[in-house]
């Protein structure tokens, strides 16, 4: 768990152990220069605004642009590098051949704490930042392109919509569990419409006593479905 397998939890613990003690051997020169006061964040905008706070007896980083990885970032996109060159790419072509994902690599992406960058800590996710997320994928791709749609599908698309915009029920039902063990299915396309959400075919009716739903419709194309243990069905 100390190498570059460990997960990011224990990344951000590293990361933060090491800014306590840059924080402490800078504190005499941190007196006296102007720093950004707020938290390192990440503007997408093309202007980026650097306000100058005098800030005493504190070390803060300042704001960084698009281009500019943080610490944590660059940890988890090392952790992701070496997982997928030692581990996922002496897989690839037998996994191409057969057609399928193997279920010890899916188990190594919830492992490492991959499938669940976004989700907080309190539904057991790596509460990291959507530029790690993007970065994951982007190492995984390098030598999978197959695996790493499945965790950018999983990641920045099922994980975040059951954060943003799931009921407090459904979080503590799901997040857990897309955090550590089910692979989620994005299931919007049909015949008909394709991606096209708003021309969907697929109704959802309740019950007359509004304890469930009837599903009436197709779905193809629908990515991750060999693996899902859960299904994010638009209708």
């Amino acid at each position: 768990m100390t190498s570059a397998y460990c997960r990011a939890a224990v990344l951000r613990a590293a990361r933060s152990m090491q800014r306590t003690i840059t924080s402490a051997s800078s504190s005499t020169a941190a007196q006296n220069i102007r720093y950004t006061s707020k938290p390192v964040s990440r503007n997408f905008s093309a202007s980026l605004v650097y306000p100058d706070i005098s800030v005493e007896h504190s070390y803060e980083q300042r704001r960084l642009p698009v281009t500019q990885f943080t610490e944590d970032e660059e940890m988890v996109r090392d952790a992701a590098r070496h997982w997928a060159n030692e581990v996922l790419r002496p897989l690839v072509r037998d996994m191409d051949n057969e057609g399928k994902t193997r279920p010890d690599v899916i188990h190594g992406l919830f492992d490492h704490g991959f499938m669940g960058m976004e989700i907080p800590e309190e539904y057991g996710g790596s509460e990291m930042n959507f530029t790690s997320a993007c970065l994951v994928v982007e190492e995984l791709s390098r030598v999978d392109p197959s695996v790493s749609i499945l965790v950018d599908i999983h990641n920045t698309l099922t994980n975040n919509a059951v954060r943003f915009w799931g009921s407090k029920e459904l979080k503590e039902k799901w997040l857990p569990r897309l955090a550590s063990e089910a692979v989620s299915s994005f299931a919007l396309s049909e015949a008909g419409s394709g991606t096209d959400a708003f021309a969907l075919k697929t109704t959802a009716t309740a019950s007359s006593d509004g304890s469930y739903y009837t599903l009436n419709g197709e779905k193809l194309w629908i990515s991750n479905s060999r693996e899902a243990g859960g299904f994010f069905l638009f209708a």
